[in-house]
């Protein structure tokens, strides 16, 4: 973890010795301490700290910016300055680019500071975690696999314009995937994850994730078709995340592979449906400016069912000519602004009340292969996993096999008809979170079924 006028010192020092016409430094530092287990205890764990620099350097010509980049690991002052002078000399040879903009000037961002406790985590506790996880496993006949993982990250980005910025933030994490001996029957998960270690509550999840996977082990087939489903926040994470990757950015909805594209405006969703995307949401603060350095503001995308608009990064928003709502990645890049940090608002409902309110469906913990087939429609497929329940009349039933789905998630969730109250930072089996309730969803398609 670097502190601020260390990192400030390292980029200012790179930017003063820069011959490009306009130059960005970022200079970032993790500490990452993490334990992996299974039946035994634990199977991995490393405690890396580690710190490095990225170099914009941009040349200006009549026909526009030529611009590259290039990064190092380490501080010292030799391979920073030489990682300076690799990305002077790519810039000389890209092609110019008419419609970059000069690099933004000095700009106000809200203090992000990590929790030291968090960062400073002894494994003697997540080997407490673990330790809990392996003897519940143990005592009903299940075999453990999970991780314990605290980090932190600090990010600091100096211009040759005069943009200063610096700040830290802190990620605590626990998830158990509790499975029958053979790996076939039951199979259970739940994961915990905050910006401060001492609000995970371990025993929580070990307790979750043993009864899903006890009461799977004598899982009944269902036929493919159209379930009500309860999806578990992680169920619904692995799904919007998609939104987020191919939908509400502005660069997606130019080239017309969004499903905004004459959407804005409209109401597509019941009222109950509320997202934002909100780097400053206090379950899940992440740093305040991003990746070229502006403010992010908290940017309405979908407002009581109704879709507001994309995000933008600098030349998104000039290109526009609206705000800068702050959401661009590092450049150089070709994917434009990105959705990151989805919040979607809560309702009114707990997860049993949601369950009460089916008659015949499924209550679905996790997907996992979850591919994007359509983006303009957000056209997905993938399947149930660790912990799939039949509800009847209200109640939840026995456990299911495992269903594939193919389903649009602009279909899904215009037939949402519950939003949960209990809101959590939930992940799925690829990178990125949300901060979401359970929500229950009508007509549900699931195309096929499976053998587990």
């Amino acid at each position: 973890m670097l502190q601020r006028e260390e990192a400030l010192e390292v980029a200012r020092r790179l930017v003063d010795a820069s011959t490009a016409d306009e130059t960005e430094v970022v200079v970032h530092g993790t500490r990452d301490r993490f334990a992996r287990f299974a039946a035994d205890g634990p199977t991995q764990s490393a405690d890396r700290e580690g710190a490095g620099v990225s170099v914009r350097a941009r040349l200006r010509t009549p026909d526009g910016w030529r611009e590259a980049s290039a990064s190092c690991d380490g501080l010292g002052e030799a391979q920073t300055l030489r990682t300076l002078r690799r990305a002077c000399e790519l810039a000389a040879l890209a092609p110019p680019d008419p419609e970059q903009l000069p690099l933004g000037g000095p700009v106000e961002v809200r203090a992000q500071a990590a929790d030291l406790a968090t960062v400073e985590h002894a494994f003697a506790e997540k080997a407490r975690w673990i330790a809990a996880a392996t003897a519940a496993c143990r005592a009903e006949g299940l075999v453990p696999a999970g991780l314990a993982q605290t980090l932190g990250t600090s990010r600091t980005l100096v211009t040759s314009a005069g943009r200063e910025v610096h700040a830290s933030r802190s990620r605590a994490s626990f998830q158990l995937t509790a499975s029958g001996p053979d790996f076939v029957h039951g199979a259970g998960f739940a994961d915990t994850r905050a910006a401060r270690a001492s609000e995970l509550d371990a025993d929580d999840v070990v307790r979750r994730a043993v009864h899903k996977a006890a009461a799977g082990r004598e899982a009944r087939s269902v036929a493919a078709g159209e379930y009500t489903v309860v999806l578990e926040p992680n169920a619904v994470s692995a799904l919007l995340l998609f939104a987020a990757y191919q939908g509400f950015g502005a660069q997606d909805v130019a080239e017309e592979s969004s499903f905004l594209c004459g959407r804005v405006g409209q109401r597509l969703f019941p009222e109950a449906l509320s997202i934002d995307d909100d780097a400053h949401a206090p379950e899940n603060p992440a740093l305040p400016f991003d990746g070229e350095g502006s403010p992010r503001r908290r940017a309405p995308l979908v407002e009581r069912g109704v879709l507001v608009g994309p995000v933008t990064d600098a030349l998104w928003a000039h290109k526009l000519g609206c705000a800068n709502t702050g959401h661009g990645l590092p450049r150089p890049n070709t994917s434009g602004p990105k959705a990151e940090h989805l919040v979607v608002h809560p309702g009114a409902e707990s997860l049993a009340q949601l369950v009460a309110g089916v008659e015949r469906g499924l209550l679905v913990t996790q997907f996992h292969y979850t591919n994007l087939i359509d983006p303009k429609e957000l056209l997905l497929t993938g399947m149930t996993r660790n912990g799939t329940f039949l509800i009847e009349n209200g109640e939840l039933g026995p456990a299911v096999k495992n269903l594939r789905f193919t389903e649009s998630l602009v279909r899904a969730l215009g037939n949402l008809s519950g939003v949960g109250r209990e809101r959590a930072v939930a992940g799925a089996l690829f990178d990125g979170e949300v901060l979401t309730p359970a929500l229950r969803l009508e007509n549900f398609r699931f195309t096929s079924t499976t053998d587990f």
